[in-house]
């Protein structure tokens, strides 16, 4: 399989994340899609903030608390 350098794989899933590395593939998650935004002006940081903290609420995503606060304290 070739894969262009443009070519993302988005999971949150650790062994299909690892799979897509070994295939050469930007590997992306909830939280890298939720920065990205911010850095692509797609987002505001507050905005970016009210999405994270309404994860554990409004998802199955399952994320350590004290890694979430870290994330959004590296965006505040």
């Amino acid at each position: 399989m070739q894969t262009q350098p443009a070519d993302i794989f988005l999971t949150d899933d650790t062994a299909a994340r690892l799979a897509a590395q070994s295939l050469t593939y930007r590997v992306h998650g909830t939280i890298g899609i939720i920065v990205r935004s911010i850095r692509r002006e797609q987002r505001t940081p507050e905005q970016a903030i009210a999405i994270l903290e309404s994860i554990p609420r409004k998802s199955t995503l399952h994320l350590r608390s004290s890694f979430l606060d870290s994330i959004i304290d590296q965006i505040k």
